[in-house]
């Protein structure tokens, strides 16, 4: 009995603390790289790493239980990482998770014949717990419903390896095991949805203070913020920095026609149609103002920031913008400045100001075109 409680008490501990620090790593990530979290690539990254890790989990778990006298605890910890990791991660890190255990207890076990009735029941709950999670019910409903899909099989397994007779005698027994069992899987899913829910409203609340609420681009004070950051970042690295200011022309107009509510509307769409444009990673457009908009460019040419705007206007104006039965055109005016090795600003603020001071001579010009500190980009016919 103690070497139950002893492998019980190790093992929970053991789970608690990597969900522990998996809730810590992806708070920083969430902290200091957010964008990674939009970015359905770098997301996807995240997702996998997040299955290999409690993949080794598991792998630690199967090694542990190797000398036989497991209990049934170790393999319980498995079931754990299937059904937590299908609840709170998805189907894809759960899947990596699962092959890897299914591997892992192949490779290790000494029984092949009943190594592979062990992965088939692995993998089988595992799509149990994928239809589960496809159920338009509540985490907890979830994970009571997968937890409960697992007992054939610890019956099975477990009249098997602690050779408890399937008696009515021995029901005391099984209540016990089973209510054991079924503790240690409520504490790690009631520790994991602390873990996530916080991180998440953590991610929010950072989100609501840097995002602009209409568009969902950043705010005047986020863009303010990196623009500094990255202006030193320039200055150390020796690296060339713009900045892409513009706004919509005749957008009062709208206003005055359509109403103030119309012109909200298409300002959100007018952020979706941005994000069309394939700027670089590293780039941050925000909204500046009412109908002003701004984009960050770290380590990017003049030559670089003038394509980008081009590339900007041309997107706008060929997008509709779907008003009630008709469809209204927009177009933009452009400025950009960049700081390089043959022109310096004292401050992230003189750049924004010079590429500020573009934009107004765009629209002296004639609007609808790209003004790039002192270089005008004609319209292309």
């Amino acid at each position: 009995m103690w070497n139950i409680i002893q492998s019980l008490w190790s093992s929970l501990a053991l789970f608690l603390s990597a969900l522990f620090f998996h809730g810590m790593i992806l708070r920083s990530i969430r902290e200091n790289k957010p964008n990674w979290f939009i970015n359905n690539h770098q997301h996807h990254i995240i997702r996998y790493f997040i299955g290999m890790y409690y993949g080794v989990l598991g792998l630690y778990f199967i090694w542990r239980g190797l000398p036989g006298e497991d209990f049934g605890i170790y393999t319980d910890m498995l079931i754990n990482i299937i059904i937590l990791l299908n609840i709170f991660s998805g189907t894809g890190p759960a899947t990596i998770a699962t092959s890897m255990i299914i591997i892992g207890k192949l490779l290790l076990g000494h029984n092949p014949h009943m190594q592979l009735i062990y992965a088939f029941f692995l993998l089988s709950y595992h799509f149990i717990c994928i239809q589960v999670n496809t159920l338009k019910i509540s985490l907890v409903k979830k994970f009571i419903l997968s937890k409960l899909s697992i007992t054939p099989f610890m019956l099975y397994y477990l009249h098997f390896k602690m050779a408890i007779p399937l008696q009515v005698y021995t029901l005391p027994k099984w209540l016990l095991i089973f209510t054991i069992s079924f503790v240690c899987s409520l504490l790690l899913y009631l520790a994991a949805r602390f873990i996530d829910t916080s991180n998440k409203q953590i991610f929010e609340l950072r989100q609501s203070s840097i995002l602009d609420p209409l568009t969902k681009l950043a705010n005047y004070r986020h863009f303010d913020t990196c623009l500094r950051n990255e202006y030193k970042e320039s200055i150390f690295k020796q690296t060339p920095l713009s900045v892409i200011i513009f706004d919509i022309d005749f957008f009062k107009s709208i206003n005055d026609t359509y109403g103030h509510q119309t012109g909200n509307i298409i300002l959100s769409h007018l952020s979706i149609a941005l994000k069309k444009v394939l700027f670089h990673e590293n780039a941050l457009i925000a909204r500046i103002g009412g109908e002003e908009f701004a984009v960050l460019l770290p380590d990017t040419s003049r030559d670089g920031a003038t394509f980008y705007a081009e590339q900007l206007r041309e997107q706008i104006e060929k997008t509709n913008f779907p008003f009630k039965d008709e469809e209204i055109r927009l177009t933009v005016s452009v400025g950009a400045a960049t700081m390089d090795h043959l022109h310096h600003f004292e401050s992230g603020e003189s750049l924004l100001k010079a590429a500020d001071t573009a934009l107004y001579t765009a629209k002296e010009n004639g609007r609808n075109r790209v003004y790039t500190a002192n270089l005008i980009v004609p319209l292309k016919e």
